[in-house]
């Protein structure tokens, strides 16, 4: 069964890296080994990703620093913390010779891909979106949410392919829907930028994640991929075949046929765009755009049924019964439904319209000359 989004990806979301390091435990939790973590006020980060962002600082990670932080402030925007950090971080970045009160200081790596403007708020859109997938309990709408991602964080990275927190994001995305050769492009770009070498815990164990699955190799990604797409696929294909045969089974209704030597009993299908009416002793099909109307004729009390009339004049006229009258092929006193349950079919299913209180048409003859 396919599961809601993983919990190592809460905990990228804001961490800033990914991978939790047990299902229940989120960035909310997480404490350093032989520490004693206390939970966070409400509308602050946790202390063990804020500690992340001053070991990021001591090392001179400057870059690394702000795209936390920057990650962060997206979850937390009122944390104090966080403001006066990313103030801070801003001014050493700014002034790669030496720290924020002037003192000498170890130059930072260079950041070829400073983000401004409009580019910010795409970056924190991106970030905003995976949190949204997180928060939803809806399958179907958390993988729309993250296909969106994934999307949209493609065309970003494009422009700007340094920015490591989109690429972590991306490779826990990619083991969410299960996409094989995501998941190598990220965790390749992860590598390029020398997250084999990270101390990051979290880090390593989503490039561990990865390597598990064979994703870190390109022959093996590519052939696991061909199996995803084959089993998506399958899966899609049973999807529709169980959805056409729900619709089959709702629109298929017992009938008795006129014809010359009486009446036949089998069952009237309307499908999408013809009608089948299948008995043990015929077969008839005709298509619904070949229908000029339907007309109601009432042969008798409580027996009443519909004339299907093609453009060619020849009629087919199904009286709606119950089973148990095509059971016993016989006409009696309450096997009789109202004409309306085939009336209904038709506008519900072909979208026939009401031409007067006995006859439908399609749409397309309304008011014109038939």
């Amino acid at each position: 069964m396919e599961k809601l989004l993983k919990p190592f990806l809460l905990g990228l979301l804001l961490a800033g890296t990914c991978l939790t390091s047990s299902p229940a435990q989120t960035a909310n939790n997480a404490a350093p080994a032989g520490s004693s973590a206390s939970p966070a006020p409400s509308g602050q980060a946790p202390d063990a990703v804020t500690n992340r962002i001053t070991a990021l600082v001591h090392a001179g990670q400057y870059a690394e620093a702000q795209q936390l932080t920057i990650g962060l402030l997206v979850a937390y925007p009122s944390d104090e913390r966080l403001i006066k950090a990313k103030a801070l971080i801003d001014k050493l970045l700014a002034n790669p010779g030496g720290s924020p009160s002037g003192n000498p200081a170890s130059t930072p790596p260079v950041n070829s891909d400073q983000l401004i403007g409009m580019e910010k708020v795409d970056y924190n859109a991106l970030i905003a979106l995976a949190r949204q997938a997180q928060q939803t309990t809806d399958l179907s709408q958390q993988n729309a949410s993250l296909q969106q991602f994934m999307d949209e964080s493609r065309t970003f990275l494009l422009k700007h392919p340094h920015q490591a927190m989109l690429w972590e994001i991306r490779a826990a995305t990619a083991i969410s829907l299960n996409e094989p050769m995501e998941g190598f492009e990220a965790g390749q770009n992860l590598l390029d930028s020398g997250a084999a070498d990270s101390n990051d815990p979290a880090l390593q164990g989503l490039l561990g994640q990865l390597k598990n699955k064979g994703w870190l190799d390109r022959h093996q990604a590519e052939g696991l991929q061909m199996a995803a797409d084959t089993d998506r696929k399958r899966q899609a294909d049973a999807a529709e075949t169980e959805k056409k045969k729900a619709e089959a089974d709702k629109y298929t209704f017992p009938v008795a046929h006129s014809h010359s030597f009486g009446y036949g009993f089998g069952h009237l299908t309307m499908n999408e765009n013809d009608g089948v009416y299948v008995a043990s002793d015929e077969t008839i099909r005709f298509s619904k755009n070949d229908i000029r109307e339907m007309k109601t004729m009432c042969l008798g009390k409580n027996m009443c049924g519909f004339y299907f009339i093609p453009k060619d004049g020849k009629k087919f006229f199904f009286l709606a019964v119950t089973e148990d009258a095509v059971a016993s092929r016989t006409l009696a006193d309450g096997v009789f439904l109202p004409p309306s349950v085939l009336g209904n079919a038709a506008v519900e299913r072909w979208k026939f319209v009401t031409i007067n209180n006995t006859t439908l048409s399609p749409p397309v003859l309304q008011g014109s000359a038939r």
